[in-house]
């Protein structure tokens, strides 16, 4: 008695996922099919993205790859960050030592997607150096793996940094330290980024 119960339960329930199941798969198919497919805009490009000092000036330098992104959120402002690599030639077209440095472009997070690809293509070629010194002959900065967090206004900045010195034209390499930095984040203004 007890199996004959059970086997009308199951076959009561396969005919309730047959004939109620197809409709659910159906919708779903339907609403694939009304799916917007992902877009992406290029924010950091390898060759074309200028470097951009720290303290403002400017280079015709480009990064030649960049690693480790992340996005953050504060104060109304976003800001993807990357770990840039770039590698220098010096006056004999010899090239120098590597170096990296943790990179910023900062988005208006009021900006539509439309505006975000505008301005992507329009100015996002300008990467702005956020710790080290990516350029020199006698001392460059390397910065490994920077990883953000936000709390309020502020970004912490988190990212292993080496310093590497030019001495009698071979490189030698300073131990491996943690730098944090701590920021406040403000909309930035026409010509100049916040950080």
């Amino acid at each position: 008695m007890f199996r004959h119960f059970f086997y009308s339960a199951v076959l009561l329930l396969l005919v309730v996922m047959m004939c109620c199941g197809s409709e659910g798969a159906h919708a779903v198919q339907s609403n694939l099919k009304d799916a917007q497919m992902p877009q992406w805009a290029d924010i950091f490009v390898p060759q074309t993205t200028l470097l951009l000092p720290r303290d403002g000036g400017t280079s015709e330098k480009k990064w030649d790859s960049f690693a480790s992104p992340s996005l953050v959120s504060a104060g109304g402002v976003m800001a993807a960050f990357a770990e840039g690599h770039i590698s220098s030639k010096d006056e004999s077209g010899k090239s120098s030592e590597p170096s990296s440095d943790a990179v910023a472009w900062y988005i208006d997070s009021a900006w539509d997607w439309s505006t975000l690809v505008a301005e992507v293509k329009k100015d996002a070629r300008k990467a702005q150096t956020v710790l080290g010194k990516a350029e020199g002959t006698d001392r460059l900065d390397v910065v490994l793996r920077p990883t953000t967090t936000t709390k309020g206004n502020k970004v912490f900045l988190l990212a292993g940094s080496s310093e590497a010195s030019n001495v009698s034209g071979s490189w030698s390499h300073g131990g491996l330290k943690l730098k944090l930095v701590v920021g406040d984040v403000t909309k930035p203004t026409d010509n100049k980024q916040s950080g």
